[in-house]
């Protein structure tokens, strides 16, 4: 074999190894986000929706991920509508007013969440209730990586009976 053939050869098993790795990084899933120890907690009147954030990405969260989906776990003794919502340029607290800290407030699935944005949850009954909410799980793509994993806050809702 001569010279040339086999830094031919070494070369080619050099890319293809390098391809192979790049593959395999690209494979991978995402960074998880972060995840928070503190229960967000909230009442509102029976047919007052109330926002409560639960996931906020911070200005130095560096990232941009195309959001899927959010998926929303929680234990109720009635029917409560739970309904994510992404915040831009926001971050709420618990509010029944989130224009007043979102620049938009829409629907996460097929948007962009960023720096400075946040995931929140519009909560409305029709009667009392009490709802328990599993930290949100955001599906999302970043780059050509995608995965679906939890992030931000746990809840407790209370939906309180109207007074007469």
């Amino acid at each position: 074999m001569s010279r040339r053939s086999r830094l031919l050869l070494v070369g080619g098993i050099v890319l293809l190894v390098l391809a192979g790795l790049m593959a395999w990084w690209q494979s991978t899933e995402p960074e998880a986000l972060p995840l928070s120890d503190t229960q967000v907690n909230a009442s509102t009147p029976v047919d007052r929706p109330v926002y409560l954030g639960v996931f906020t990405t911070g200005a130095g969260f560096g990232r941009t991920l195309h959001v899927s989906g959010v998926k929303i776990r929680a234990t109720s003794n009635t029917d409560v509508s739970l309904t994510p919502l992404l915040c831009r340029g926001g971050n709420i607290g618990v509010t029944t007013d989130p224009q007043a800290f979102c620049t938009e407030l829409v629907d996460p699935e097929g948007q962009d969440l960023q720096a400075g944005d946040s995931i929140v949850l519009q909560v409305v009954s029709d009667e009392p209730a009490v709802a328990v909410v599993e930290p949100v799980r955001i599906a999302f793509r970043e780059s050509l990586r995608w995965t679906t994993v939890p992030a931000g806050s746990s809840a407790v809702i209370r939906v309180l009976p109207t007074q007469s």
